[in-house]
């Protein structure tokens, strides 16, 4: 299926397939006169790009995770992929609380105190 057909069908733009093909995210075939040709896989991948990329993913966590995600049931499977990808995120997040934990025990005895404990 040509670029034209596959905007209209997926409803995304055909700069925004070509900005996919740039990524990495969808590789459809080159016909002899180096038009584009998509599979019905490119098309699926599509699908799941616009609907991750609706629920706030950014397109490179996109990139890594797109194997791992199931478009029939719209979820993942914990694939190595999205396993690493969630345990890195975990991570950040634990960070995250360790400081924001440590900002309310200080705001906290600022305002009971006026001291740092």
């Amino acid at each position: 299926m040509n670029l034209a057909k596959v905007a209209e069908l997926t409803q995304v733009s055909p700069r925004m397939l070509r900005y996919y093909e740039d990524l990495c995210l969808v590789q459809p075939k080159r016909t002899e006169n180096n038009y584009r040709s998509y599979s019905q896989k490119n098309i699926e991948d599509i699908h799941k790009i616009k609907i991750l990329n609706d629920a706030g993913m950014n397109l490179k966590d996109i990139h890594a995770l797109l194997p791992c995600f199931d478009l029939a049931d719209r979820r993942f499977s914990l694939c190595s992929i999205v396993h690493s990808k969630l345990e890195n995120e975990l991570s950040q997040v634990s960070e995250q609380l360790i400081k924001l934990q440590r900002s309310h025990e200080l705001l906290k005895s600022f305002l009971e105190h006026g001291t740092v404990k």
